[in-house]
């Protein structure tokens, strides 16, 4: 069962739906291909302590991945969960390419994934011991809401005329939640 709480960050996070992204500045290219880069590996094993194509462990993968477009990461979950700025999770917040930490047993930012956009999160993940996408909207995505701990972004994901690259919600997506919502009651 959902809780308030629960329900209110499935709503924010889902509500974010990026919008394609076509610039070509510096800055801006890194948003554009991080997702495509991260989904090369999906299905890749996971191990513990794992940096390399092989096998990653979650924040190996992050690093790796954001290394491909020249984006240097620390470590650990812990260590990047202090990199970039805080995002403020709310409608239309969240952007591909935002780092999600997560709060397990181990402590407050002891999982990272990435935001892949349309509701989902790509990660290497120790429970089904590969790189996998998680939508946050299924019933495995739950944990991930109810465990968020803070979102950091450290891509700039403006255009090249400086707008935000980041839609408005679709009625459907809008339409999920609130029976996402009603379901948690």
């Amino acid at each position: 069962m959902l809780s308030i709480v629960s329900a209110i960050s499935v709503n924010l996070i889902i509500g974010a739906n990026p919008a394609p992204h076509s610039g070509t500045t510096p800055a801006a290219r890194p948003v554009a291909g991080i997702a495509a880069t991260a989904a090369r590996y999906l299905g890749t094993r996971y191990r513990l302590g794992g940096v390399k194509p092989g096998a990653f462990d979650c924040s190996g993968f992050m690093r790796y991945v954001f290394a491909r477009h020249g984006v240097a990461l620390p470590r650990t979950a812990r260590e990047q969960a202090t990199v970039g700025h805080r995002v403020i999770v709310g409608l239309d917040s969240l952007r591909v390419g935002d780092l999600l930490f997560f709060r397990t047993p181990r402590g407050r930012a002891s999982h990272v994934a990435m935001y892949a956009g349309d509701g989902r999160i790509i990660h290497a993940s120790s429970g089904s011991h590969r790189i996998r996408y998680d939508d946050l909207a299924s019933a495995r995505g739950r944990w991930f809401v109810e465990h968020l701990s803070s979102v950091r972004r450290v891509l700039d994901s403006t255009g090249p005329d400086g707008q935000d690259t980041v839609a408005t919600s679709s009625r459907s997506e809008v339409d999920l939640l609130r029976s996402l919502m009603r379901a948690g009651e």
